[in-house]
């Protein structure tokens, strides 16, 4: 069974959002992920901002901390 949970990214260009994502395993969410750079939009080996989790929130929230960005190439 899915379940989806709340997450919050702190640090980095996305400092501030959140969201709910799914948490198939054991709860957990995915353990990092990265979102294309706003400044670059579509360019060829766009840096991208990656995040890592960190903890949750007494509230329930998932922390995401900003871990750099990394050039992706198609």
């Amino acid at each position: 069974m899915q379940q989806h949970v709340r997450a919050e990214l702190i640090g980095g260009p996305e400092d501030g959002r959140s969201f709910i994502i799914p948490a198939v395993d054991a709860d957990l969410p995915m353990g990092e992920f990265a979102f294309p750079s706003p400044r670059d939009g579509d360019a060829p080996c766009s840096p991208y901002a990656c995040y890592n989790r960190r903890d949750q929130r007494a509230d329930g929230v998932w922390r995401y901390q900003y871990a750099g960005e990394h050039s992706v190439t198609p």
